[in-house]
């Protein structure tokens, strides 16, 4: 089963983290704090699959072991996370 965006915006979620797709002229995206919120933001002209890893890779910069999380899902926010796992 494929990893939609959705799937990880979910998790996002559960983190209380604001994704958000914007047209970012210069860069892919990442994560920030803005006050107490924290955001990922992703230039919203990229490729699905590109926002998928792009997404995956900011949200293994968190502490998700409280998360119930599907193998997959996990797995594929490592890899990304740490591209290096996958070797």
């Amino acid at each position: 089963m494929k990893i939609t965006l959705a799937d990880l915006e979910q998790i996002a979620t559960s983190l209380s983290i604001k994704v958000s797709y914007d047209d970012l002229k210069m860069s892919k995206g990442g994560s920030c704090r803005v006050m107490e919120t924290r955001r990922i933001i992703i230039n919203k002209h990229l490729q699905n699959s590109e926002k998928i890893n792009l997404l995956a890779k900011e949200l293994g910069s968190f502490d998700l072991s409280g998360l119930d999380i599907p193998d997959r899902i996990r797995k594929k926010i490592q890899e990304e996370a740490d591209p290096r796992s996958g070797e």
